[in-house]
């Protein structure tokens, strides 16, 4: 063979004892099983942390029911009650490992209690808040979802025992509607980046300097086609998740970039110890509003843990992948195999 050819073969021989090499050191269904319980704890974060913030914080709470609308001195008990008790049970379920079907009644659970939280609080204009809840939502279906793959019906039917065609037909259409809930959550969970790419893309980009004729609050050329660059860049990540085309890699992408966003702009700690006064922002109802370093502190302690949530919602889609309603595994989720075995 050429000189090319040989170089070419080296390559590839080198590419397959770095793989090898690499399986000998990694199990990778170690690996896999240790983010899938990291994934599992941050999805839950926000409720836990909010469940806590709750009992902290009571005769708070009571006051942000009056503030949210609530006009019965009753219902400004009885909310904050309610929003412990749910948020708490929940997470303990879904968090606990069963073999019976607790998580999945937890995770139905959390899906409710994220549908009524922005009424509960007034915050249901707040488009932000509304749809990071919606992108968290699309974890916990996605992780439904996978608790209903591994109710025992399901795992029998996948097994070489014999089975009634009755027990297949139910551990089918069991199979179907995991799919369906697994599309809809990838479906639910770029809410928040569609939301960044329509509304936070332009107010980043017009307060830096592009061009020439750009400047702070000038949407000058130079800023138009930054603006349109992110957000077509985020569109179409969140197409790709979508239809299910690359959707681990582009949920890890996302996640990591979540992360370092949440420690970048909700850094609750470094409110604790000032004495100063804060201005209110995003928050439906305080915009504007003065307060204390306690009360940033315990609002951007609160949208940290979310935005953790929909980075557990995104590891989520990572770990358990797009579901058979995909492009990219119509045929179940890829295996994973490693030298060094299931230890």
């Amino acid at each position: 063979p050429s000189s090319a050819a040989r170089r070419q073969i080296v390559m590839i021989e080198r590419l397959e004892n770095l793989h090898v090499a690499v399986e000998e050191r990694v199990n990778l269904k170690r690996v896999h099983r240790r983010l899938q319980t990291l994934a599992k704890l941050l999805i839950v974060t926000t409720f836990i942390e909010d469940a806590l913030r709750v009992l902290t914080t009571f005769s708070v709470q009571q006051q942000s029911m009056e503030i949210a609308g609530w006009s019965s001195p009753a219902l400004h008990t009885l909310l904050p009650a309610l929003s412990f008790a749910v948020q708490s049970i929940a997470s303990i379920m879904v968090v606990l490992p069963s073999s019976s079907r607790r998580p999945e009644v937890g995770c139905c659970m959390l899906i409710c209690w994220c549908a009524w939280h922005p009424i509960m609080y007034g915050q249901q204009r707040n488009w932000e808040f509304v749809l990071e809840t919606a992108t968290i939502m699309g974890g916990l279906l996605i992780l439904l979802s996978h608790f209903m793959l591994l109710r025992p019906s399901v795992l029998r039917s996948s097994s070489l025992l014999p089975r009634s065609n009755e027990s297949a037909s139910s551990a089918g259409e069991l199979q179907q509607r995991a799919a369906r809930l697994q599309a809809f959550g990838r479906v639910l969970i770029v809410s928040i980046f569609v939301y960044i790419a329509a509304d936070k893309a332009h107010s980043w980009a017009v307060q830096r300097t592009f061009g020439p004729n750009d400047g702070p609050g000038v949407w000058g050329w130079g800023t138009r086609l930054v603006e349109l660059g992110i957000s077509l860049v985020l569109l179409y990540l969140c197409s790709l998740v979508v239809i299910g085309m690359k959707s681990r890699s582009v949920a890890l992408i996302l996640a990591s970039t979540m992360a370092l966003t949440a420690v970048y702009m909700h850094p609750f700690w470094a409110y604790l110890l000032s004495s100063r006064k804060f201005m209110m922002e995003g928050v439906s109802g305080m915009e504007g509003f003065e307060v204390d370093a306690f009360t940033m502190a315990d609002h951007q302690r609160y949208f940290f843990f979310q935005t953790m949530s929909t980075v557990g919602a995104l590891l989520l889609l990572v770990v358990h992948g797009p579901g058979t309603l995909s492009v990219d595994e119509p045929d179940g989720p890829m295996k994973l195999s490693s030298a060094k075995g299931d230890a």
